[in-house]
């Protein structure tokens, strides 16, 4: 036991160390500000797109002066999004929240990581326990997430728990074991939605395990059947816990989130998962903020949010992700070392005799991964990156265990020296690493050269604002000129630079800009993405980037100064600043909400934000020629195909304008990318 406290403390330690320069991802805010009402208050209407374990956990954290301000009517994520934001940044010290949330998570994925361990002992001796624990613990991308309020980490981690537990039930049926597995389950359904997927595989694991047993008759068979139905029944037990045992989200019995569930149902296209969710939601089988949320994932996860164009491998794909998509992933993010330590494992387990309870395991392991990576397959689209795989990382390492378990068991020295040169090179190929979240490894020329070949969250997720803030107030601030955000990231990041006192302009200030060919004085935030041409976009960098001069580059994030021409990324920005007054003003200028976008699809006719809009319009103008030319345009153009389901939904609208419908009578669409 106390070895393996120590590795889980290596791994908190190894994690510290990788991540200590991050500042909040995009998405912890959110998360944070949400877990704190939570506590405080009861009401769990705020961020239902995630279930509340870490949420919860983390406000349960929170200093007292941590200050909630008056919450108005939330409507959209956007308007909920900035609330949040200005909450915390405007109202709290930041840094000192993200301290204090630093700790909790730590806290909490420390005592999950020394949980496997001691189950991992317990099912398949010290050995095994210790290698899987000495390979999470280098693994870059599950150190990156343990200090992080998001839902990836806890969501690997759990469902390590559970398919540890699921071996030991399986193998001995034993009461204490049902209980270990309902509650990790009950934990694994409140850290994500997707832990469903890895569920199911598990689940249908036990039932073999139930059936394949022999003693004790059919008398047996149901004891074990009942014992099945009680862990399921504990875990659910503990997920409505989560949510205060209640079916509503707030203690009123009320439901205020930033959409009604029903619409929120109705945005699920697939028709079998739409009648099931409204099925559940009739019936109260689950707490409505959990169905809101899964709904949410069905849609954004499963269906998409509508990308077109994706870059996999160096190579631009279009419509769906290609099949290998999230091997490649796996193959460009875990250390070269570590994933041939697991990749030995597996060998070495398949030809070796094992105990029952390590043969269950095993299978609950591969189940688990088996549909996890189905579920991932099925989306698609890949914008999460690695974080979306993170139990994947998990399977290998309970692969790279049973490595070390066999060569200790058999003392055999080639194997021990092949096991401890793996570690040392993992060691020498991650130790230096400054930011875990960004490693990639040598197939895709490091963390430095893997903008080349991905484009997605695995990447950047914000976590390099420390640094550019502080270059702004050392080079940018005393000059007076404005700096300008052409990164995604940072563009979303207002209320932060506000709290931070950085002036990053938009570059359209209002609907009334009329500066069109976008020209620009000052410094420019980019990625390095963005030296890259990009014909699917209307992306050319070279008379962008003509007589500007790159002054500093921050991982992922480029800093630039100079004066630029750049139409396409003035319309991109009066993209955002119509959604914006759409979505957070509640505004209902249709004319002129036209007039603002006519020029940015000219540019942009590949543009979804852009074209729905505009054609949601002039539906609304009741015009109903020039709302079926702007949905039409985007199915004529052809510089980015788009995703077969938004392309279904526009072609329907199409139809109806065309077959002479009022366009009163036609409801606009719902634009892909608020979700």
């Amino acid at each position: 036991m106390p070895a393996l406290v120590l590795l889980a403390a290596l791994a908190v330690l190894r994690s510290w160390y990788g991540t200590r320069l991050d500042t909040f991802t995009i998405d912890e805010p959110w998360h944070i500000v949400a877990g704190t009402s939570y506590v405080r208050g009861g009401d769990m209407h705020l961020n239902p797109e995630h279930p509340p374990l870490a949420k919860r956990w983390v406000g349960a954290w929170m200093p007292a002066d941590f200050r909630l301000r008056p919450e108005p009517a939330l409507e959209e994520k956007s308007q909920e999004r900035e609330w949040v934001e200005q909450t915390m940044f405007l109202d709290n010290d930041f840094a000192r929240v993200q301290q204090r949330a630093r700790l909790a998570m730590w806290a909490l994925n420390g005592a999950l990581l020394l949980a496997i361990g001691v189950l991992l002992r317990r099912a398949a001796g010290f050995a095994w326990a210790a290698g899987t624990l000495a390979l999470l613990a280098l693994e870059p991308t599950i150190g990156a997430h343990l200090p992080v309020v998001m839902t990836d980490g806890p969501l690997a981690l759990t469902l390590g728990v559970v398919i540890v537990a699921a071996g030991l039930l399986a193998a001995t049926w034993q009461w204490r074991w049902v209980a270990v597995f309902g509650a990790a389950t009950g934990l694994a359904l409140g850290a994500k939605h997707s832990a469903l997927a890895g569920l199911l595989g598990v689940g249908l694991v036990l039932l073999a395990a139930a059936l394949a047993r022999r003693d004790g008759g059919v008398g047996g068979l149901a004891l074990r059947g009942a014992k099945l139905a009680v862990a399921i029944m504990l875990g659910v037990a503990l997920l409505w816990a989560q949510y205060g045992w209640r079916f509503h989200a707030d203690a009123d019995g009320g439901d205020r989130f930033n959409r009604p569930i029903e619409d929120k149902i109705a945005d699920v296209s697939t028709a079998p998962l739409r009648a099931a969710l409204a099925f559940a939601d009739r019936h109260r089988l689950l707490p409505r903020a959990y169905l809101w949320g899964l709904a949410d994932t069905v849609r954004t996860g499963v269906e998409g949010r509508g990308g077109g164009t994706h870059l996999v491998w160096g190579r631009l794909y279009h419509g769906r992700t290609p099949w290998y998509t999230w091997p490649a992933i796996l193959a460009a993010k875990m250390p070269l070392a570590l994933a041939a330590l697991a990749l030995l494992g597996l060998v070495l387990l398949v030809r070796s005799r094992l105990a029952p309870t390590t043969r269950w395991m095993l299978a609950a392991l591969a189940a688990a991964s088996a549909t996890h990576l189905a579920a991932l397959m099925a989306s698609p689209e890949a914008w999460g990156g690695i974080r979306h795989a993170t139990p994947l990382l998990c399977a290998a390492a309970v692969l790279a265990g049973g490595a070390v378990s066999i060569a200790w068991k058999r003392r055999s020295r080639v194997l021990l020296g092949v096991v401890a040169a793996a570690f040392a090179a993992a060691v020498a190929m991650t130790a230096r690493e400054p930011r875990l979240w960004e490693y990639h490894n040598e197939l895709v020329g490091g963390s430095a050269g893997a903008y080349r070949y991905f484009e997605n969250e695995g990447l950047d997720l914000g976590q390099r604002y420390g640094e550019v803030a502080a270059f702004y107030h050392a080079e940018i601030a005393a000059g007076g000129l404005p700096l300008y955000s052409g990164h995604w990231v940072m563009s979303l990041m207002e209320n932060q630079w506000r709290g931070a006192h950085v002036d990053v302009r938009r570059r359209v200030q209002g609907l009334d800009d009329d500066n069109v060919a976008g020209v620009y004085d000052g410094w420019f935030l980019y990625s390095v993405y963005d030296e890259v041409p990009r014909p699917d976009r209307e992306w050319d960098p070279a008379p962008v980037f003509e007589g500007m001069h790159r002054v500093a580059r921050f991982g992922y994030i480029t800093v630039w100064r100079g004066r630029q021409r750049n139409p396409v990324g003035r319309a991109a920005a009066m993209t955002d600043e119509v959604m914006e007054y759409i979505y957070k003003r509640n505004g209902d200028d249709w004319q002129r909400v036209a007039r603002c976008l006519e020029p940015v699809v000219a540019l942009r006719p590949q543009a979804v934000d852009a074209g729905v809009e505009l054609g949601n319009a002039y539906l609304r103008l009741g015009d109903a020629t020039r709302a079926a030319g702007a949905y039409r345009r985007l199915l004529e153009q052809d510089q980015a195909p788009l995703d077969a389901r938004v392309e279904q939904q526009l072609r329907a609208q199409v139809s109806r304008l065309d077959a002479g419908e009022d366009p009163s009578t036609i409801p606009p669409l719902r634009n892909p990318w608020l979700e």
